[in-house]
């Protein structure tokens, strides 16, 4: 499971390198994330979306994914899994979610900034405060706190 939020991590890392100017475009980085998670989150379900809501706003968000999850029967753990697995979707270029967020590091990635923790944060504000951001939001939280821990 490590795995695809490995790849979420770096396509993260790339995508939302913005310079301190970024800061002023942080609503307009925001969009363009939640744009880019859109179409990905139709295909999850309602339970995965609240597991990964839940496990983003946890302190440990490893061990409640892996709790939440050994609660389920197989075949629900299995669904979970593969819908887990897809976010590796976001370091493949070749795939749409990966295209899209590579626009957004080509767009935003001339700039840079030293602390792409409180840039992450911001983002995260900013989507949790759009309406129809929240999955987006809870992927973001879930990446930068699992970020933190290494």
């Amino acid at each position: 499971m490590r795995k695809p939020f490995s790849f979420f991590i770096i396509a993260i890392a790339l995508s939302l390198v913005a310079c301190k100017s970024a800061d002023n475009k942080v609503p307009e980085i925001a969009a363009d994330v939640c744009n880019c998670f859109s179409d990905i989150e139709k295909n999850f379900s309602k339970e995965t979306k609240a597991l990964l809501a839940k496990a983003a706003n946890d302190s440990n968000p490893q061990k409640v994914l892996k709790e939440e999850i050994v609660k389920l029967d197989q075949e629900d753990q299995m669904a979970i899994g593969q819908e887990l697995m897809s976010l590796g979707e976001l370091g493949d270029e070749k795939s749409d979610m990966g295209r899209c967020m590579k626009g957004v590091e080509k767009k935003y990635g001339n700039n840079f900034t030293r602390d792409k923790k409180i840039l992450g944060n911001k983002i995260v504000q900013e989507l949790e405060s759009k309406n129809g951001c929240g999955f987006t939001a809870s992927i973001m939280k879930l990446g930068l706190k699992m970020e933190n821990k290494k």
